[in-house]
């Protein structure tokens, strides 16, 4: 199985026209939901 061939379409769609603007929107979306600098977790002490 040839995974470029696979893969060729796909990268095609997303470096141009609305797949690009698809591909932005998405990767906006992930920062502003998932942001690099969030603070780390912790643990949350349990009541005995």
């Amino acid at each position: 199985m040839d995974f470029a061939a696979l893969l060729e379409p796909l990268i095609r769609f997303f470096s141009e026209g609305i797949g690009k603007v698809i591909a932005d929107v998405a990767r906006a979306l992930y920062a502003i939901l998932y942001p690099a600098n969030a603070e780390a977790a912790h643990p949350v002490p349990l009541p005995d």
